[in-house]
This record gives C-alpha cells, sequence and structure tokens, in this order.
C-alpha cells in the first residue's frame, strides 16, 4: 500500500524547511507574515504556499529599489 503525502504540515516542520525555529513560524503566521491555515486550533502550512512565499521572498531580497534624484552637497 502506497504512503500518501500530506499537502499539509505543521509548525515544527514549516520550521525546518525554512531553517527557523518552531516559535518564529508561529509568530510570522500570527502577525500574517507566512501563509498558513488555521483548523481548529491548529496551525497547518502547506508545502506547495510555503515554497510560494519562499521564492518571493528571495525575489522581493534582490529587487533594486529606484533611486530617485539626489542632491549633489558641497564638501567644505
Amino acid at each position: 500500500m502506497q504512503k500518501i503525502a500530506r499537502e499539509t504540515i505543521v509548525a515544527k516542520e514549516a520550521a525546518e524547511m525554512l531553517g527557523v525555529s518552531e516559535w518564529v513560524v508561529y509568530d510570522w503566521a500570527r502577525k500574517k507574515l507566512i501563509p498558513h491555515i488555521k483548523v481548529g486550533k491548529r496551525v497547518l502550512f502547506r508545502r506547495s504556499s510555503i515554497l510560494q512565499w519562499l521564492d518571493q521572498q528571495e525575489k522581493a531580497s534582490m529587487a533594486v529599489e529606484p533611486v530617485g534624484q539626489r542632491k549633489i552637497r558641497r564638501l567644505k
């Protein structure tokens, strides 16, 4: 009989995936920084959503912000 892989994971598994502590994952979920699902009192995470969120975080960290117009100061 084949074992079916679960789509959802618990905070401990999400923390292992992300390389952070379980409490950080719970804190991010509480602050709505990371995608999660609440089922009763349980907090679950969809593997695919975590990977997509991680990709978005990586892309955001590489984004170049427009420089805007800078004024030249005269040095004294």
